[in-house]
């Protein structure tokens, strides 16, 4: 009898072991069957702040790695993917110069990067080094070492995963305007990214690869025409700054605003199919935007890295240089489609610190997108806004070459696009609906008109006298160099000062018919 009631609770032990293991492997599985693999991407574009945004309300890469880590659990066949511009700008990156970035990034469990166009901004070497430090792959395509003919920085042109057999390929593709846009130097060479997407993505297609991700820093434009010409499945985009989604051909593409605010998940079914060349096909695609918010807990270890880093950056830029009665917007939807408040009084800034008739600002350079509520005004604060430290430069041009440079300002009206302008010392009305270099339909300095053949001085930051974002200062008379004048974050931080309380306003100096 005893024996019988041993092998009886064996047996019962047994059943319940098999239960469980079943129930366990159940849910293991739950992301294959034997016709369909779940393979989940997490996303993430744009994001310069490791610490949390909006008074800590949003954001946060602390809060990111406790939601990728719940999501692995769930789907084991997950690839976290960051779609560029990550290592610049930001107050932190003018300090660490990235690397604040790139240890954060690694404890995160970031699988892959691409480059954006502001990865270029300390220069190919420094930007060499971050990668070397990163312990996640980089993907390139459209990029290359002139010297070695080879993707940048030891980036690869395309990264292979397979997951119970099917087989991925991710490849990245970054504006070829980078050249412009930041700081490459002439060693580094860009080439056409729709061109390289279209051509490599079939050869992708053509090896055999069931599920085909571009990982991209374009406009969405250039990702609808990749969408559009291409074999690729999925686009995971970057550049813009707002939470976007469009689908073209047959790819959906996304993109997930910036500094983190939503973490992105697409879950691609694919099933089973029998051809020579593909093994699987792709049974639908779901996609969310998971808000990122303070709601989430803190992963511990990615949170003991950002925590050193603030330390070190609170340390030195805790200083109060005056106070805001108002609102100041720097939302990248703000500054780069209208007159801004914000954008009023760095122009003002700009003007009188150079003692120059008017000035322009381009909007890219005012950064944060954020708001900041009134009250004290920092070091950090401005940092934030204005993270690049460019020289501001005072040249004498026409009005004529005033009106050229404004056309190119508003060439991209509505597009969010950093050549948007903020002005300072005149005004001006403009009709998107007309050509591009047709759309400026007039410019004033108070009520009268602006004399088109007289000689006006204007101030302007470096970057743009340069030719960023499409400005052409060839032919302007240089009165003050970008080596001789202020630094634009000092410029705004003596005029805060002196200021003691600041209330900018919209006034009208920039119309749209």
């Amino acid at each position: 009898m005893r024996l019988r009631k041993i092998m009886i609770l064996w047996l019962l032990l047994g059943l319940l072991q098999t239960s469980t293991a079943a129930q366990q492997s159940a849910a293991k599985s739950a992301h294959q069957t034997n016709r369909e693999t779940l393979i989940t991407i997490l996303q993430l574009n744009d994001v310069y702040q490791i610490s949390p945004v909006d008074k800590g309300k949003n954001g946060g890469l602390a809060r990111v790695a406790t939601l990728q880590k719940s999501i692995r659990e769930q789907s084991p066949n997950t690839l976290f993917l960051l779609a560029g511009d990550f290592i610049s700008p930001s107050v932190a990156s003018r300090l660490f110069k990235g690397r604040q970035m790139i240890d954060t990034l690694n404890v995160a469990g970031l699988d892959i990067a691409t480059l954006g166009n502001h990865e270029f901004d300390f220069g190919p070497e420094v930007l060499r080094e971050r990668m070397k430090e990163s312990r996640f792959a980089y993907t390139i395509a459209n990029v290359f070492d002139r010297q070695t003919g080879k993707p940048f920085g030891g980036a690869k042109p395309f990264i292979a995963r397979q997951f119970h057999g099917v087989r991925v390929a991710i490849f990245g593709l970054l504006l070829a305007e980078t050249a412009t846009l930041s700081s490459p130097g002439k060693a580094v060479r860009f080439v056409d990214p729709v061109a390289t997407g279209k051509q490599l993505s079939r050869r992708l297609r053509q090896q055999g690869f069931d599920l085909i991700i571009a990982l991209t820093h374009l406009p969405m434009e250039e990702d609808k025409r990749l969408a559009a010409e291409s074999d690729v499945d999925v686009i995971i985009g970057g550049h813009e700054h707002e939470l976007l989604e469009s689908m073209a051909g047959h790819a959906p593409i996304m993109k997930m605003g910036s500094d983190a605010r939503n973490l992105g998940r697409i879950d691609v079914h694919l099933t089973r199919r029998h051809t020579a060349r593909q093994r699987f096909h792709i049974a639908s695609i779901d996609w969310q935007a998971i808000p990122v918010t303070d709601a989430v807990k803190d992963d511990s270890q990615t949170a003991a890295v950002i925590a050193e880093f603030d330390k070190q950056l609170n340390a030195s830029l805790g200083e109060v240089l005056g106070k805001t009665a108002v609102l100041l917007d720097a939302r990248a939807i703000t500054v780069r489609r209208t007159e801004s408040a914000l954008g009023n009084f760095i122009a003002d800034a700009y003007r009188q610190a150079l003692q120059a008739d008017f000035a322009l600002v381009n909007s890219g350079s005012i950064r944060s997108d954020a708001t900041i509520n009134p009250g004290d005004l920092t070091k950090k604060d401005v940092l934030t806004l204005l993270p690049f430290e460019n020289g501001i430069v005072k040249v004498k041009l026409t009005g004529e070459h005033l009106k050229r440079l404004l056309e190119n300002g508003v060439s991209k009206a509505g597009q969010s696009d950093g050549r948007f302008p903020q002005i300072s010392g005149f005004s001006f009305i403009y009709d998107a609906s007309k050509p591009v270099g047709s759309r400026v339909t007039g410019i004033y300095i108070g009520n009268a008109p602006l004399d088109a053949t007289k000689s006006y001085t204007l101030a302007l930051s470096a970057y743009t006298f340069k030719g960023g974002d499409g400005y052409d200062l060839k032919g302007a008379e240089i009165l003050i160099k970008s080596e001789e004048g202020p630094v634009e974050p000092v410029v705004v931080m003596e005029a805060i000062r002196r200021a003691g309380t600041i209330a900018p306003q919209i006034e009208g100096r920039i119309k749209a018919n």
